[in-house]
């Protein structure tokens, strides 16, 4: 028995959003934990507080990416859907 390949495959989408929202939590959390452990105004501390409001940034921006994702896929659908429709190959109007 053949099984249908289906026309966009999501689970590498969803496990790209998945793993880089573990690595951004991770991240964050390391990063604040590194700044908390060091004096306040010093290289160490500056560095990890920069790195972790960089990383806040970044998570802002986490929605957008996702729907910039979704969309990709729904524009992949609507271009595979209208690609069969030709009627020759080479075909030109």
């Amino acid at each position: 028995m053949e099984l249908k390949k289906s026309a966009v495959d999501l689970t590498d989408l969803a496990i790209g959003i998945v793993v880089l929202d573990i690595v951004v939590s991770v991240g964050a959390t390391i990063l604040i934990n590194v700044r908390d452990t060091n004096t306040a105004s010093s290289v160490s501390y500056n560095l990890a507080d920069d790195a972790a409001t960089g990383i806040a940034e970044y998570g802002n921006w986490f929605k957008i990416i996702v729907i910039i994702g979704v969309a990709a896929v729904v524009l992949s659908l609507i271009f595979m859907a209208f690609g069969r429709r030709a009627g020759g190959a080479g075909t030109t109007y």
